[in-house]
């Protein structure tokens, strides 16, 4: 289909709100125009019939014909899109559109303001329809900008309709500020254009913004913590709470794939008392060397046994409270998390997209939960496992890449794991690469980054959670200050305002579930309480 291009000048302040809402409502310059122009043409200039030139006919007889008024020649030229001055030749065939039609009297109810700055606004438009709507205009007896602009003003209206003012702080990015009016950073457009930003990557501490039709006070909602501290598992929130530190706690539970099953859980407790709530769904725990259902199910012929688990964490979902945040699965790259273990079924990222799209519908479909956070599960780091065509090693950071490209836009937040290999508090920033064949790969904590890197541009607005930390070996009994250094480089990440924001850095773990629980290690304690007296915020 042949486009074309078309322009309209409009007030600067309307260009400002035009732009800002179509960003708001997240769609394009180009649909919003085509439609308001689709609209307003309608099926005008659909009938047209042919007419060929006689010798001494000139375009105003030829108006007198067709329309009764030999003023309305434009309409002919611009639906033929001929070229002023014309010069008509015996035989030549013209388009006669809409014969016996007659102007509706219909004016712009708008117009630029007398000197009033403009900006332009420039967009393609099928090329059938701009010859359509210039020779409808020029019936009407007005310029395509005159109606145009009416057109854009009257979709505007009076938008925004409310408005609240913010004032940048130190750390803010224009993507964390629509976050938090919008609970969608990916609206940083909309605030960029209504305060005439160019470039929204450049804003200033102390300027003062205004945020058009915000959806929240700027808020977070109950269940997330401006914090980045937390504990894998409930029971040692207290350490935070003694600090006034009010992190993050993460939750796992292994709910099967009954799709009968309407049980749930109620986290409120928690939510209620200021804390960030993170609910891992597990098909299953792994318990070698004998048992292993799978972090997910297996994947039969019909993906029966994935639609099955996605109505089961649908189901658990509904009839939870005090959580919005739900990871799927965990390390599923890991054999430990296979269904069948080591021997069974490899979950390769293609397998898992399938499983988590679906969780991700059927979450998100269920009454309340529209704008719960279905986050992917943490991909295990140093596993080389699973391997599978285009990754014949088996890299878990391509895995990470490789599966975040499949889900497209199915996905509300990225889950990591990063570790030590031992309690020294350097292992925390070292940049010490592995043997190889992975040499390319970073051994030590900073393996996240590597996580980080891989996620895709159209993902760099989602929230991140690391959700498992330690030493990799059991805790040692001694405070290095490991916990402390882990945390001060998480901040050190979130402080600067081109990177994607790490929302938690989660402890391994408080229960007694295997050998990490650190819950009566006085010196892990110790050194976390000394984390804790430090404002480490990834929200302000």
């Amino acid at each position: 289909m042949a486009a074309k291009r078309i322009s309209v000048e409009l007030d600067e302040a309307l260009y400002r709100r035009f732009r800002a809402r179509v960003a708001y409502i997240n769609t394009s310059l180009t649909s919003v125009v085509n439609d308001l122009i689709k609209k307003w043409v309608g099926t005008w200039g659909n009938n047209f019939l042919p007419h060929v030139v006689m010798e001494g006919e000139d375009l105003p007889s030829i108006a007198e014909k067709y329309y009764g008024n030999a003023a309305l020649y434009r309409v002919i030229i611009h639906f033929n899109e001929l070229s002023e001055p014309v010069l008509l030749q015996a035989g030549q065939e013209l388009w006669i559109p809409e014969p016996g039609a007659r102007p509706s009297g219909l004016v712009p109810g708008t117009t630029i303001p007398d000197n009033a700055p403009v900006a332009t606004i420039s967009v393609e438009i099928d090329e059938q329809l701009r010859r359509r709507f210039k020779a409808k205009t020029a019936l009407e007896g007005a310029s395509m900008n005159a109606w145009l602009y009416d057109l854009v003003a009257s979709w505007m209206g009076k938008w925004p309709t409310k408005t609240t003012s913010y004032t940048v702080k130190a750390g803010d990015t224009l993507s964390a500020i629509a976050f938090r009016f919008y609970n969608d950073a990916r609206k940083y457009w909309a605030i960029a254009y209504f305060n005439g930003i160019a470039n929204p990557a450049l804003i200033r501490v102390g300027q003062r913004l205004i945020i058009p039709e915000p959806v929240t006070l700027g808020k977070l909602p109950a269940g997330e913590s401006p914090y980045i501290f937390g504990i894998h598992d409930p029971g040692g929130e207290y350490l935070m709470a003694e600090k006034g530190k009010t992190g993050w706690v993460l939750i796992t539970e292994e709910i099967g794939r009954n799709p009968y099953d309407q049980s749930g859980k109620d986290y409120s407790a928690l939510q209620n008392n200021g804390y960030g709530v993170i609910v891992r769904l597990n098909h299953g725990y792994s318990n070698p060397p004998n048992y292993y259902p799978g972090t997910i199910p297996a994947r039969d012929a019909n993906a029966q046994s994935y639609r099955e688990f996605a109505v089961r964490c649908g189901n658990f979902v509904e009839h939870s409270t005090g959580c919005h945040i739900w990871i799927i699965g965990n390390e599923m790259n890991h054999p430990n998390e296979w269904p069948g273990g080591p021997n069974g079924q490899a979950i390769t990222p293609e397998r898992y997209a399938d499983c988590f799209k679906r969780c991700y519908e059927e979450i998100h479909k269920r009454p309340g939960h529209k704008d719960d956070q279905v986050v992917i599960g943490a991909v295990a780091p140093w596993n080389a496992e699973t391997k599978y065509p285009g990754n014949e090693r088996g890299d878990w950071i391509k895995y990470l890449a490789d599966l975040l490209a499949l889900l497209g836009n199915k996905c509300d937040g990225i889950a990591l794991h990063t570790y030590t290999h031992g309690p020294e508090p350097a292992k925390i920033t070292s940049y010490a690469r592995m043997q190889p064949p992975f040499e390319d790969r970073y051994f030590e904590f900073r393996t996240y980054r590597q996580f980080m890197e891989a996620i895709p541009s159209n993902m760099r607005h989602l929230p991140v959670y690391i959700t498992e930390t330690d030493q990799n070996d059991p805790w040692a009994r001694k405070n290095t200050g490991w916990v402390q250094a882990a945390y001060a480089e998480i901040d050190r990440w979130n402080q600067d305002p081109t990177r994607q924001k790490i929302r938690c850095l989660l402890l391994y773990r408080w229960l007694p579930h295997d050998q990490w629980c650190f819950a009566n290690i006085t010196e892990i304690l110790d050194d976390f309480r000394a984390a804790l007296t430090n404002d480490y915020r990834w929200w302000r």
